[in-house]
């Protein structure tokens, strides 16, 4: 059983990290040296609009190692969130994560 992160709405620390994997095997870090950005995006699970699509850090390209910093508002509303990365690659192929997250904002 995993349990789904939680965070407090308002604040900004910390910062999100996780490790992305291959679509194929899900027990292979997505290596990401050929990657030239990473979307973190995050919408209400019950919604298509994105709240955030903002650019991630890449911690660890060969272990598919990523960061998101949270901006001032992304955590404003609390609720429940579907989070999911999007990476561009130099060939310009995009792939997105398989399976989008949950994440819990609650109330300050």
């Amino acid at each position: 059983m995993t349990t789904t992160p939680t965070f407090v709405q308002g604040d900004t620390g910390p910062s999100l990290l996780a490790t992305l994997h291959d679509q194929t095997d899900t027990t292979i870090p997505l290596n990401l040296s050929e990657a030239t950005e990473v979307r973190f995006q995050m919408r209400k699970a019950d919604d298509k609009r994105y709240t955030v699509n903002a650019l991630a850090s890449i911690v660890n390209a060969a272990t598919g190692r990523v960061r998101y910093a949270w901006g001032p508002n992304d955590l404003a509303v609390p609720g429940d969130y579907e989070v999911q990365f999007e990476v561009t690659f130099v060939d310009g192929m995009v792939q997105t994560t398989a399976t989008p997250n949950l994440i819990t904002v609650r109330r300050q």
